[in-house]
C-alpha cells in the first residue's frame, strides 16, 4: 500500500510528526477553551487593562461561547494544571510499557483514551470542576504515555544519521497547538466552547486508523519494508541499538551526571513551552484585548514559526553530524538557540506593556527559536541511551512535567497578588525567561552527547517478541 519510491522510515518520520500533533491537540486546547468557559466578575474586571482607555471598542468583540462558570483564579489554575498532573503520573511506567509491550500498543490505547475522555470534559463539567478536573487528569496521564513511546519507536528506526530528521518529527507538537488554537478559537467564538472538544475527539477516530496502516513496532516487523532499507537500518545501528529486552539499568541512569544535566535542561525548556501554552492565551485575552478568535490565531503564530525552524534544525544537524562535527559541540551549540535567546526574549515580553505589535514579535521569535529543541533536549536521550531512550525521556519528562502545573500556580499567584495587570504578567515572563536561560547555560557547561557505558543490554536478556 505504501509507495515503493518512499523509504518506509520515513513513512515513520510521518507518523511521529502526526502522533505529536495530535497529541498536542489535547494538551493544548483547554488554554484557549478555558476563558470562554469562566464567568468574568464585574464590569472592570471583564476589560483588559490595554483597553480601558476605549472599553467600547472590546465590548464589541465580545461574543456568547457558551455557558460560563463562576470559577476563580485558583480554580482555573488547577482546572489547567490538570492534564499535567495526570501528564506526570503518565510518565512513570511509559518507558517500561514502551520498551516491553512496544510503542505501537502504547500509543494505541494513549490516544484512543485521550480521544474519549476529551469528549467526557464537556459531559462531565456541569457536574463540578472537580469532574472536569479528574477527565482532564486522565488525558494528561494518557498524554504522559506518547513521548517516551516515541523515543523508544525513534531509537529502533532511526539511522544515526538520520535521527536529526527523527526527532525533527517531534515538532508536530507545534503544529497541534498551533492548529487547535486557531480552529478550537474560531468554532468556540461561532458554536460555543463545547464544539472546541469534539472536533478534537473526531480526528482522533482518523488518525488511529491511519497509524495502524503505517506503523510497526521495529524494522524486522513493518510488513512492506524492503530487504534492502533493512538491511541499511540494522547495519547502521550495529553496537548501538540491541533486539533483546532488558530491565533499564536505573542505579547507573540515576547516578549519571550526563543523564542529570539533560534533566536540567528538559525543565527549563518545559517551563519556557508550559508558559507560552499555558499562559499566552490567557494574556492576549485578558491584558492585549484580543477576542478568543483572535487571541487563538495570535497565540498560534509563534508555533507555526517553531515548527518550520525545527524541521530545519534537524536537517541541518544531520549535515553537520555527516561533516564529523563533534556530537557535543553540535549539542551545544544548538542550546544556545533552544534556551539562551528565547529565555532573553522572554523575559523582554515584560517590558512591552500594552503594545500588541512588540508583544507578538517577541512570542514569535522566542518559540520559532527555540525550535533548535530538537537537536538539545530532544535528540540527548538518544545520544545517551539509544536502547533505554524510552525510559529516559519518562524521567525527564516525570521531572520536568512539574512545570506544567506550576507554571498556572505561579500564573495565577501573581494575578491574585497584583491582578490581571502589566506588572502581573511583567514578573511571570521574567521568571520563566530566568528558568530558560540559567538551565540552558548549565548543560551548556556540563552537558554531553556521548554514548554511556550503561546503554549496553546483558546478555542473557530476553529476546524481543512481535508486539504490534
Amino acid at each position: 500500500m505504501a509507495c515503493a519510491c518512499i523509504p518506509i522510515r520515513y513513512y515513520i518520520i510521518a507518523m511521529v510528526f502526526i502522533t505529536t500533533y495530535i497529541n498536542y491537540t489535547t494538551r493544548s486546547n483547554m488554554s484557549i477553551s478555558l476563558p470562554a468557559m469562566v464567568q468574568q466578575k464585574g464590569k472592570k474586571a471583564s476589560i483588559p487593562e490595554c483597553k480601558k482607555d476605549d472599553p467600547a471598542s472590546y465590548n464589541k468583540s465580545v461574543s456568547d461561547t457558551g455557558t460560563k462558570y463562576d470559577w476563580n483564579e485558583n480554580v482555573q489554575g488547577l482546572v489547567l494544571g490538570a492534564y499535567f498532573y495526570g501528564y506526570l503520573i503518565g510518565n512513570i511506567p511509559a518507558g517500561v510499557m514502551s520498551e516491553w509491550i512496544g510503542p505501537f500498543k502504547t500509543l494505541f490505547a494513549a490516544t484512543l483514551l485521550a480521544g474519549i475522555f476529551n469528549s467526557v470534559c464537556v459531559w462531565v463539567t456541569p457536574i463540578h470542576w472537580g469532574a472536569l478536573f479528574f477527565a482532564r487528569f486522565i488525558v494528561g496521564a494518557t498524554g504522559g504515555l506518547v513521548y517516551p513511546a516515541l523515543q523508544c519507536l525513534i531509537g529502533r528506526w532511526a539511522p544515526p544519521q538520520e535521527r536529526g530528521k527523527f526527532v525533527s518529527g517531534l515538532m508536530g507538537n507545534t503544529l497541534g497547538t498551533c492548529l487547535t488554537w486557531i480552529v478550537v478559537g474560531a468554532v468556540t467564538k461561532s458554536y460555543k466552547w463545547p464544539f472546541g472538544f469534539h472536533i478534537l475527539s473526531i480526528q482522533i477516530i482518523f488518525y488511529l486508523v491511519i497509524f495502524t496502516i503505517f506503523t510497526a513496532d521495529s524494522p524486522e516487523q513493518h510488513k512492506w519494508i524492503s530487504d534492502e532499507e533493512l538491511k541499511f537500518i540494522k547495519e547502521s545501528q550495529e553496537g548501538r541499538v540491541s533486539k533483546t529486552k532488558a530491565v533499564a539499568p536505573y542505579k547507573a541512569i540515576f547516578t549519571s551526571f550526563p543523564f542529570w544535566t539533560l534533566t536540567i535542561l528538559h525543565f527549563g525548556n518545559l517551563w519556557g513551552l508550559y508558559v507560552q501554552i499555558t499562559a499566552v492565551p490567557k494574556f492576549m485575552k485578558e491584558i492585549i484585548g484580543f477576542d478568543i478568535k483572535q487571541s487563538g490565531f495570535l497565540s498560534s503564530l509563534p508555533h507555526l514559526c517553531r515548527l518550520f525552524l525545527g524541521l530545519g534544525y534537524g536537517a541541518l544537524g544531520d549535515w553537520l553530524k555527516k561533516e564529523k562535527f563533534s556530537r557535543t559541540l553540535v549539542l551545544k551549540s544548538f542550546v544556545l538557540l533552544s534556551h539562551i535567546v528565547p529565555g532573553v526574549l522572554m523575559a523582554s515580553m515584560g517590558l512591552v506593556g500594552c503594545n500588541a505589535t512588540a508583544a507578538t514579535t517577541l512570542l514569535i521569535l522566542s518559540m520559532s527559536i527555540n525550535g533548535a529543541a530538537v537537536l538539545t533536549n530532544l535528540s540527548n536521550p538518544t545520544d545517551l541511551a539509544p536502547n533505554f531512550a524510552g525510559t529516559i525521556f519518562s524521567i525527564i519528562s516525570f521531572i520536568g512535567g512539574v512545570t506544567g502545573f506550576i507554571v498556572p500556580s505561579i500564573t495565577g499567584v501573581f494575578i491574585n497578588i497584583y491582578g490581571s495587570t502589566t506588572k502581573a504578567w511583567a514578573l511571570n515572563f521574567a521568571l520563566g525567561g530566568i528558568i530558560y536561560c540559567g538551565c540552558g547555560i548549565f548543560f551548556m557547561i556540563f552537558g554531553s552527547a556521548q554514548t554511556q557505558p550503561w546503554n549496553e543490554k546483558k546478555e542473557d536478556a530476553e529476546p524481543q517478541t512481535s508486539a504490534k
